[in-house]
């Protein structure tokens, strides 16, 4: 694009951006990243994806942009600031006062590799699922995210959330889809890479499970039902693996229990069964909290 150099642009996503554009002599722009409309060095007010919307110069220096909006009652809306010289994007999802997410700004190509969907499903934790303030709808019974109450089918929101995540990380290298029938059973998540003469075809398999405190009624679940899931899913994702002759079977474990420090996955029937498997699936486990202070309490920091 025909950037300036000005290291940051701003978006302000506002409910009416032609109106509030207009009060601050803006101009109109659509489709941004098509139509190559420099960026940096100025503030957008845009409609919630960012598509179409006014702009204009960036009005103050930097350091002052979020006073700015406070000032003009601006302050609520979502904000998302890029930066060029340190290559990340900061964003506020409820407005000033909310927490600042930062994510790097990627500048080379994604990889179908291991590697890479593996700090895929990563960023997806730390960003989408590690606290109820960004995790999918219906993941935690509506208010009861504290008391570790998990939704009717925390698997089913994760799974459609984590599709759209991992297409959007890998920018058609891979095609994330859910629910594949097949006859031994329904594959959560297929990975599709497209090769030479063969158009496309399965890279990778992902099963997802969860496992809990309690129930949506809140009855609680003992180890021995956590256990058997995670049995269930190591076999589900070897078997489709094999079905699918996909390169890889993976098993992505979300911990909803309120008391984590037990490692289900290195249970001995467990192990037991991934020795069935040359080689086994890989297993992954999440933590997933039902609070920000479980979290930082955890080590996590939100950075």
């Amino acid at each position: 694009m025909n950037e300036s150099a000005a290291n940051l642009a701003v978006f302000v996503l506002v409910d009416y951006p032609r109106k509030v554009g207009e009060a601050y002599g803006g101009k109109p722009f659509a489709d941004p990243v098509a139509q190559r409309t420099p960026l940096l060095g100025h503030m957008f007010f845009a409609s919630p994806d960012a598509t179409h919307g006014q702009f204009i110069p960036l009005p103050v220096e930097p350091s002052e942009y979020l006073q700015w909006l406070e000032d003009r009652e601006l302050g609520n809306y979502p904000i998302v600031a890029v930066y060029r010289d340190t290559k990340a994007i900061v964003t506020r999802r409820g407005g000033i006062k909310d927490l600042a997410l930062s994510d790097a700004i990627r500048d080379e190509e994604p990889l179908a590799t291991v590697q890479e969907l593996v700090d895929a499903l990563n960023h997806y934790h730390q960003r989408q699922v590690l606290t109820p303030a960004n995790c999918p709808e219906g993941l935690w019974k509506s208010g009861l995210a504290h008391r570790y109450i998990p939704g009717e089918s925390p698997e089913k929101s994760i799974q459609s959330d984590l599709v759209t995540v991992l297409n959007s990380w890998f920018h058609g290298v891979v095609w994330a889809e859910k629910e594949d029938s097949t006859n031994i059973g329904r594959i959560d998540v297929r990975l599709l890479t497209g090769r030479a003469e063969r158009g496309l075809a399965y890279w990778i398999i992902l099963e997802l499970k969860t496992i809990k405190s309690f129930t949506t009624t809140s009855s609680g679940v003992p180890a021995s039902t956590n256990v058997d899931a995670i049995v269930k899913g190591v076999e589900q994702a070897a078997s489709y693996q094999a079905n699918r002759k996909a390169e890889e079977g993976m098993l992505e474990i979300y911990d909803l229990r309120q008391d984590k420090s037990d490692n289900l996955a290195a249970n001995a029937k467990v192990l037991r069964v991934l020795e069935n498997y040359s080689p086994p699936p890989r297993v992954d486990v999440w933590p997933v909290f039902g609070s920000a202070d479980d979290a930082r309490n955890a080590g996590y920091t939100g950075s």
